[in-house]
């Protein structure tokens, strides 16, 4: 969808679809062409696009973000992704540097584990195997209880329940799945070799990932960038859409210089 010489790639994190993009993608429409998908596994993506094996780690979802670049045969795109969608981002620019002009990432996290004594995640391993241990048991319970601590902004209802509605849409097999794959992962010993510029976008009271994560990450990655959004929660694409379109113009235009006239 959309006009412009520049490619914006928006890429969803757990637990939901393209759709969540919608409040972000329909002004950035205006500006750049928008490439717009479901993850495996995820929305109309489905069971069909899931391979147990592939997308038992981060790396089979990362190369499927490869593939779609590849078919698509566009110039180098800006990739922006949500959450693990960050992290997924920085490691297919490490499989085909060439298709990427620059990453921009909204509370990503290469580890969610704490690694004591030098690096805070945010989770005990306890706390993960507790949550996917809820997940498989009930997910509907799952889904109630984590949506409204994920999306902060309990002044606003509506947003977790649109939030909880979406996880509990998913098959609970592949969340499942998906979820071990992201909260037990470590790619930090690649971030180093990541060289796409990269612009980290974070809020105050992300649930998922600390402040320390995203500092970490800032010292981590060559060159990269990190701003606070004047948001909260760990959806602020949800909560905050106009502050999250601000946030990635501002990333795109201090990277690059383009032309962001409405055509």
């Amino acid at each position: 969808m959309g006009e412009g010489d520049h490619t914006l790639v928006l890429a969803h994190g757990f637990g939901c679809d393209q759709q969540i993009w919608e409040a972000v993608a329909e002004p950035l429409a205006a500006r750049f062409r928008i490439v717009l998908f479901d993850l495996a596994g995820c929305g109309r993506a489905g069971r069909c696009a899931w391979q147990d094996e592939r997308h038992a780690s981060l790396d089979g979802h990362a190369q499927d973000l490869v593939d779609i670049l590849t078919a698509l045969d566009l110039p180098p795109v800006t990739l922006v992704g949500h959450s693990v969608s960050g992290t997924i981002g920085m490691l297919a620019s490490l499989v085909a540097p060439e298709r990427f002009r620059q990453i921009v990432a909204i509370g990503p996290s290469p580890r969610y584990l704490n690694d004591p004594p030098d690096y805070l995640g945010g989770f005990e391993r306890a706390d993960i195997l507790a949550l996917l241990d809820m997940m498989e048991r009930n997910h509907f319970e799952w889904a109630g209880y984590l949506s409204p601590i994920t999306m902060a902004n309990s002044h606003r209802p509506d947003l977790a329940k649109r939030l909880r509605n979406s996880f509990a849409a998913a098959d609970p097999g592949i969340s499942r799945a998906f979820a071990e794959a992201i909260f037990l992962s470590d790619v930090r010993d690649r971030l180093a070799a990541v060289q796409t510029p990269t612009d980290i976008l974070y809020t105050d009271q992300d649930a998922i990932v600390p402040g320390e994560v995203i500092a970490y990450l800032e010292r981590q990655i060559c060159g990269c960038r990190i701003r606070r959004l004047a948001a909260s929660g760990h959806y602020p694409h949800m909560s905050d859409p106009d502050t999250v379109v601000a946030g990635i113009l501002a990333a795109v235009e201090f990277r690059a210089p383009l032309s962001l006239e409405r055509h």
